[in-house]
């Protein structure tokens, strides 16, 4: 065997310290590699854990949110120590109840539209009622609108609560401020809840509820403030709107509704009250004498009705024959009868293949009323769609705004506005649930002319009279040239 030198050797050894060495590195470095994903398996099933938990929490959001868009509901928040009822509607006693349970729940859906349009009709109605009802009993005693006996307004109270589910008049005691403090805590409860799409607020004879309102200063969005006979002006100052209910509550005017007689519907005959109708009983005007005193209010069960003739039912043939169609004069003027009072254009009743259109548009992202039916919106944080719709979505939207009654009436002289200005549904009787009064249902529908918009007036403002159906002229140009036009190809079917 060969001996081995000692360069060899040294070489020999310098191989095998240099393989020692590599191998205690790579022995280190794989310890390090092992440590390194230790750890990141550790911080991986941390971060799954809290995955799993933040999933779960979403998860029960989501029920939750869901939960709350199925069941959207308005809250009326009643002082009854300071908001008191109708005169004849206390008086009635247990059928009182009943009547002002309804005309409340009437009122209310009519107020809440005009804050949700028509996600409005999706929301329930939820009452509470606060008052002392030993003590409001001993005033209304005094009044002769109850009897003496200890809590006389129990009956009506009792009546009010069974009309409705979510309708509740609660005594909350003699204690002095009982009804405020639960006023107050009904407040906060729901003030911030999702579910509670708005509330009407009808506290505001005692100032003691600024401080209460205060947070919401301007948040229209979510506080209506309801008027009665005592109403403090401190409350104006929140800029939040402020709505009266009449038919409910005693009004600030202080007229005692069953004193009156009910709204005429026709023309009131000024010879006859000055004793020199020559026209006798064929005249086309109501004959009432000049002592008697009209209201501006809806006729009730308890008020006068010798003086109503019952509607005679039009069916939709008959509006069909009378009322304008949507034209290009439409779009800029507004159709009047002979009386001068307002006419919507025909609107029948949209096909089941343009409901479902409009159901499932809406569904994606609910549409803004006011922008495709009106013509703009003026709201730059309006949450609602503002995009383009077909013409047969925006028909069923007209068709649902104009079943709700515009405020003025045949006085409206609106462009912008999308709302009913009389009854078209086929053979309506005008009852309940019906929302146009009974003139609505029995006005001469008999197009007369075309007057100019109050938006217009300074355009027109060199017309002396309106003008006639034969002479107009209209220079516009076609919204379907431009299809990119929106406020055009809107305004092709607003009224």
């Amino acid at each position: 065997m060969a001996v081995l030198g000692d360069s060899e050797i040294n070489a020999l050894e310098g191989q095998l310290g240099a393989i020692v060495r590599g191998s205690q590195r790579h022995h280190d470095d794989l310890q390090s590699l092992l440590q390194q994903f230790q750890s990141l398996l550790e911080s991986y099933n941390r971060l799954k854990s809290d995955y799993e938990e933040e999933k779960e929490a979403r998860e029960k959001y989501k029920k939750l949110a869901r939960g709350q868009d199925r069941s959207p509901f308005a809250l009326v928040l009643v002082d009854g120590d300071g908001y008191l009822f109708r005169d004849d509607l206390i008086k009635a006693g247990a059928e009182g109840g009943i009547t002002a349970a309804a005309l409340l729940s009437d009122a209310i859906k009519d107020l809440l539209h005009d804050q949700l349009g028509t996600q409005a009709e999706q929301c329930r109605i939820m009452v509470r009622i606060y008052s002392n009802m030993l003590g409001l009993s001993k005033t209304l005693a005094r009044s002769g609108l109850v009897g003496h006996e200890a809590r006389s307004i129990s009956p009506f109270a009792a009546s009010f609560t069974r009309s409705r589910d979510l309708f509740d008049y609660i005594d909350a005691g003699d204690k002095k401020e009982g009804a405020d403090f639960k006023i107050r805590e009904m407040f906060r409860l729901f003030a911030d809840n999702n579910q509670c799409k708005h509330i009407f607020f009808a506290g505001c004879h005692d100032t003691g509820y600024l401080s209460l309102l205060t947070p919401y200063l301007g948040k229209s969005d979510r506080v209506t403030l309801l008027k009665a006979t005592s109403f403090h002006t401190e409350f104006e100052n929140l800029g939040l709107p402020v709505r009266e209910i009449p038919d409910v509550f005693n009004s600030s005017s202080g007229v005692a509704i069953s004193s009156q007689l009910p709204a005429p519907s026709r023309p009131v005959c000024k010879h006859f009250q000055k004793g020199i109708c020559r026209f006798g009983s064929d005249c086309n005007k109501l004959h009432i004498p000049s002592n008697q005193q009209l209201s501006k209010h809806k006729p009730t069960d308890n008020a006068p009705t010798k003086l109503w003739s019952p509607i005679t039912p039009r069916e939709q043939g008959y509006y069909a024959q009378y009322l304008p169609r949507i034209n290009s004069k439409s779009q800029y003027f507004i159709a009047v009868n002979d009386e001068n009072e307002r006419l919507d254009t025909y609107c029948p009743m949209p096909s089941p293949d343009a409901w479902d259109a409009y159901t499932r548009r809406a569904r994606r992202h609910k549409i803004c009323n006011k922008y495709q039916l009106g013509g703009e919106c003026g709201n730059l944080s309006c949450e609602y769609d503002h995009s383009p719709v077909e013409s047969t979505i925006v028909s069923v939207m007209r068709f649902i705004m104009r079943q709700y009654s515009c405020p003025k009436g045949g006085r409206c002289r609106s462009l912008k506005c999308y709302l009913g200005h009389l009854c078209q549904k086929d053979s309506c009787k005008g009852c309940k649930p019906c929302k146009f009064d009974r003139h609505a249902h029995s006005l001469n529908i008999r197009f007369s002319q075309w007057v100019t918009p109050i938006e217009h007036e300074e355009d027109h403002a060199t017309s002396a009279s309106p003008v006639s159906e034969d002479s107009l002229e209209v220079n516009s140009v076609n919204s379907n040239s431009d299809p990119n036009n929106t406020f055009s190809y809107l305004m092709e079917d607003v009224v």
